[in-house]
């Protein structure tokens, strides 16, 4: 347990469903998904899309012990960090809480983190790490790992391991998003007529993660023994200064709310979620894509396969196939992983049973027969594109 901080909130849910912070809207998602009739509908893709940007991983984050330079360790830093997002973005307030315990030399530029000795590489998003660090043989996220713990590190960075700023992050979302709209329309231009209030709108909602005090009481384990979910991030502690987390349980609870003093409360503004303000800046990009295509359909389906953090392929993946029928995510990684599911093929053709790769997307394993067009209308990243992580069968890790 880490110094002055309590045991922050977990999770609980049964198997199979993604480890989220909100069990509620993640357990409906999963039903989304589990049924390929119910996913060719319009109406169901904007439901599991916005189900899939209120996923949160909570996570505890703590300062290297042979980086600490002060008598007493820091405390940990608790947060809700967005599925959606990347490293850089959401963590500016944990590099202010441990730089001031670093080594002399450290800077905010050269912070660094590992799960469980494993070096995290911030190019990859959020969501799509803790399914590749945490996911078992054949299920998403595995629940003994919340809250997802974290080392910091400010000093001994891997040389393969390159530096990311805020400004880095932002510069690779905007060439992704590049990238994935030249995919789909075969023009990078719809993104760069983004205008700035727009380009502004889809990384403020990046920039969400949701700090939890120290001061909040742990909830009771409910009567089946497990605890119950953390509550959604609106109805969580309003943001504080990285301080308050270090301050005694006992203050945070006797603060005054400000509503109560005569002067409006932060919540009493009218305030967009997250998602919200991203569908704000969505809108006018799809309407240019969508100028761009014209009559045509989309030409490929931008997808990214990964296996592990340093292992993924992207090949354009077209949403239909020769025959007119609908590319389905087994036809997508068929052609990203053909070794692994030749081999699937061969088993099933011998005689044997031939193991798949599981595939994970947003946290939650996906049904192969699920139609690739509808998985990236209702889960792809922000970046525009779709992360699909491919739990490999314990006989072909070795193969690769």
């Amino acid at each position: 347990a880490c110094p002055g901080s309590r045991a922050p909130r977990s999770l609980g849910g049964p198997r199979g469903v993604p480890v989220t912070c909100q069990c509620e809207p993640a357990r409906d998602l999963a039903a989304k998904k589990s049924s390929p009739s119910q996913m060719e509908g319009q109406m169901e893709a904007a439901e599991a899309r916005e189900l899939a940007w209120a996923g949160c991983i909570p996570a505890v984050f703590s300062l290297a012990q042979d980086e600490v330079t002060t008598l007493e360790p820091p405390p940990c830093y608790h947060a809700n960090l967005p599925r959606q997002s990347w490293l850089p973005l959401v963590t500016g307030e944990v590099v202010e809480h441990f730089l001031p315990f670093a080594p002399p030399m450290a800077r905010a530029s050269s912070m660094w983190m590992q799960c469980r000795g494993e070096p995290l590489r911030w190019q990859v998003p959020v969501g799509v790490l803790f399914d590749l660090l945490t996911s078992g043989d054949d299920q998403p996220g595995n629940g003994d790992m919340l809250p997802w713990q974290l080392t910091v590190r400010f000093q001994a960075r891997p040389t393969d391991q390159l530096r990311g700023s805020v400004d880095d992050a932002k510069a690779l979302v905007r060439s992704a998003l590049k990238e994935s709209a030249f995919l789909r329309c075969g023009s990078a231009q719809p993104v760069m007529d983004l205008s700035p209030l727009d380009d502004a709108r889809i990384f403020e909602a990046l920039c969400s993660a949701s700090p939890i005090e120290a001061g909040s009481p742990a909830p009771a384990p409910s009567s089946g023994g497990s605890p119950p979910p953390l509550p959604p991030p609106s109805c969580l502690p309003p943001a504080s200064p990285v301080s308050s987390q270090a301050a005694a349980g006992q203050a945070a609870s006797q603060q005054t709310p400000a509503g109560k003093q005569g002067q409006p409360s932060a919540s009493d503004a009218p305030a967009s979620s997250p998602y919200e303000v991203y569908c704000q800046a969505r809108t006018p990009l799809e309407a240019s894509l969508l100028r761009s295509l014209g009559s045509r359909g989309e030409r490929a389906v931008p997808t990214r396969a990964f296996v592990a953090q340093r292992e993924w392929r992207q090949l354009p993946v077209a949403p239909l196939l020769p025959s007119g029928d609908p590319t389905t995510l087994a036809d997508a990684l068929a052609l990203l992983l053909p070794r692994a599911f030749a081999a699937a093929s061969d088993a099933e053709g011998s005689g044997g049973e031939g193991q798949r790769p599981t595939a994970i997307v947003q946290g939650v394993v996906v049904e192969l027969n699920t139609p690739v067009s509808w998985l990236y209308e209702a889960c792809s990243h922000p970046d525009g594109f779709l992360y699909v992580v491919c739990l490999m069968p314990q006989s072909q890790r070795t193969r690769g």
